[in-house]
């Protein structure tokens, strides 16, 4: 499966792949698409050009909107589990998510950040992300932040809770123990 969207603002594009990968240029972004993907289970990839360059904005909510479009169809080919569930830590932070993949998409969300941008990205966007992708995916999903310090792992931990929800949706696992390659136990 593949889905495309091109405005004057953006091009995205999210497919099946063999090969996950993601190219937006927006660094903190790339990497949060990159730990969903792989904590997912899901071999997609992901493509988004900013055409004007005027902020993140645009760029987020159009991968946001062709992400949540994809998953609404690719859910209804190959969806396992219409509930999910996952609470993951992320060193000092820690993170709830439930989602139902009901068709009636909206976010119920209570998390918040100190800090405005980590790698490029507004951290307003990533409410704006999971709202944006759960109406377009028809998903009802509830993401809290339970605690946390660090911002970088603050989100880590709500991009890793949503991954876990899908890998348990579509019944698959990541088959991965960590997205750096390697854990020193």
């Amino acid at each position: 499966m593949r889905l495309e969207r091109k405005t004057k603002e953006t091009f995205v594009k999210v497919e099946d792949c063999e090969e996950p990968k993601v190219e937006v240029p927006i660094p903190f972004f790339k990497h949060m698409l990159e730990t969903l993907i792989k904590h997912s289970g899901l071999k997609i990839c992901v493509k988004g050009e900013d055409l004007l360059g005027y902020d993140d904005h645009h760029l987020v909510e159009d991968v946001a909107i062709v992400l949540g479009r994809f998953l609404r169809e690719k859910f209804k080919e190959e969806g396992k589990e219409r509930f999910a569930f996952s609470i993951i830590p992320m060193d000092e932070a820690l993170a709830l998510c439930s989602m139902d993949f009901s068709g009636r998409g909206g976010l119920y969300a209570d998390f918040s950040f100190l800090r405005e941008e980590i790698g490029g990205l507004a951290l307003e966007n990533v409410e704006h992300f999971f709202s944006t992708l759960a109406r377009e995916g028809g998903i009802t999903l509830h993401l809290r932040l339970l605690s946390g310090k660090n911002e970088h792992h603050k989100v880590e931990a709500l991009f890793k809770a949503f991954a876990k929800c899908l890998a348990q949706a579509f019944g698959k696992g990541s088959g991965k123990v960590s997205a750096k390659g390697t854990l020193d136990l």
